[in-house]
């Protein structure tokens, strides 16, 4: 991925993963198995970014409630809502940017398979324009892959350089 592309590949993912909730969850979220997940995230015509977690059901509860704490001040706006099988946002939410604040709209679809894998399509548009771009599709899709590593605990996040980090240890776990 380009130098000028990651900023504007990095606020798109921080849209789509604050725009998780700046409100109460719904009841009827769907959850993830347990295990080891494989998730990937991306622009669309642009390199992918892949990371893998161990998740349990307080792990997997404790994502999207981090998310709702994050995302609290940034989002003026916020819908988050299941129909028909699939997880609908819209957000506007603004945030730092390599110019200044960035206002940034967007709008997501996950559909899952199950508690075995997922798919998120979404479309960002960002004002002011990011290195040029006012628009941008964002596409994420995760699937579990097998039990959790020997060694692993759940929280354990193996990011795209290699190094662990523990989203439990981060202030929004168990």
């Amino acid at each position: 991925m380009s130098v000028r592309i990651r900023p504007l590949f990095a606020l798109s993912l921080l849209c789509f993963a604050a725009s998780a909730a700046a409100v109460d969850l719904p009841a009827n979220l769907p959850k993830r198995k347990a295990g080891l997940w494989e998730m990937q995230m991306g622009m669309a015509g642009g390199q992918s970014q892949t990371m893998k977690v161990c998740l349990d059901e307080a792990t997997d509860k404790a994502m999207y409630q981090m998310g709702a704490q994050m995302s609290g001040s940034m989002c003026s706006k916020f819908a988050l809502d299941v129909k028909g099988g699939a997880v609908i946002a819209d957000g506007v939410c603004s945030l730092p940017g390599p110019q200044g604040n960035v206002t940034m709209t967007s709008h997501s679809e996950t559909r899952f398979q199950g508690d075995s894998s997922y798919q998120t399509t979404g479309h960002v548009k960002y004002d002011p324009a990011v290195m040029g771009r006012s628009e941008a599709d964002v596409n994420s899709s995760g699937r579990w892959v097998g039990p959790c590593a020997k060694g692993q605990k759940p929280g354990d996040m193996l990011l795209p350089g290699g190094q662990t980090v523990n989203i439990n240890d981060m202030g929004g776990g168990k």
